[in-house]
């Protein structure tokens, strides 16, 4: 064979490589901005008028309509300054999510008998801030560093003790505005504030629970609510937030945090 006809056929592969990664890519954008409109009504609708913008400059290119061609060009140059403003909370929470420092999960450190301590000391905690309808934010860190929330808190690093959770969340107390942050089997602070969620929530949920869901879109981090109003306990994770029955709560808590892969590697550490 050839020479001439080697060279060909490899750049022939090499093009179609080159096409498909060209193709992947753009598939990957288009799914990840889908993932980023798919849960805000707000953003959704933006969207669809981006890509109601975009058929009618495919329309314009294909009949010639100078005019209008150009109208809709001016519209897309000044569009994209629009978009980085109009999205600019969306685009800075998943550079923050990117950006985000790992660290060692500090359950996993604890042996079984500390877990357990911690699991049992969180759950009396919520339940009788739930009875008394004492408004409470508890995030619990797992592999992403929440130092930067920290430091907007009050550092503590204090035992998890329930009777500590009831005095802080008490109204009366200066620290009972904003959350107290778990790491291991410690809470290292009070007070702690968080960027507001920008997804569009019923009325029913106030500033405590867009601040729970804020955090949850820019860590793994497992945020428990608890409303003033209702006294109703919710888990905040992963952009999402669910209500939990008081009666499942540490169940329900165990699975969030893997309790059991936790322990199962942490049982030859027991005491």
């Amino acid at each position: 064979m050839p020479l001439g006809t080697d060279i060909l056929s490899f750049e022939s592969i090499f093009m179609m490589i080159r096409i498909l990664i060209d193709v992947s890519l753009v598939w990957l954008v288009f799914y990840c901005l889908i993932q980023l409109v798919r849960r805000n009504i707000r953003t959704l609708q933006i969207f669809k008028g981006i890509l109601a913008v975009l058929l009618i400059k495919l329309a314009t290119s294909l009949f010639g309509l100078t005019t209008m061609n150009y109208l809709v060009d001016s519209v897309i140059n000044w569009g994209i300054v629009a978009i980085m403003i109009i999205f600019q909370p969306e685009i800075r929470a998943a550079l923050e999510k990117i950006g985000q420092v790992k660290v060692e999960n500090p359950l996993k450190s604890l042996t079984r008998n500390e877990k357990e301590a911690v699991i049992n000391e969180i759950v009396m905690a919520v339940v009788d801030l739930s009875k008394s309808q004492t408004g409470a934010l508890i995030t619990i860190e797992q592999s992403q560093s929440l130092a930067d929330y920290i430091a907007t808190g009050v550092r503590i690093n204090a035992d998890v003790k329930s009777e500590l959770f009831s005095t802080i969340f008490w109204e009366g107390t200066p620290l009972h505005d904003g959350a107290i942050i778990i790491q291991g089997n410690k809470v290292t602070c009070a007070a702690a504030f968080y960027p507001p969620t920008n997804k569009e929530l019923s009325p029913i949920y106030g500033a405590r629970h867009r601040a729970a869901i804020g955090i949850s879109e820019v860590s793994d981090s497992l945020t428990i609510v608890v409303s003033e109003e209702t006294g109703a306990i919710s888990f905040a994770r992963h952009g999402d937030l669910r209500k939990i029955p008081a009666r499942l709560l540490k169940s329900e808590l165990m699975n969030e945090i893997d309790w059991f892969e936790n322990a199962d590697k942490g049982g030859d550490q027991d005491e």
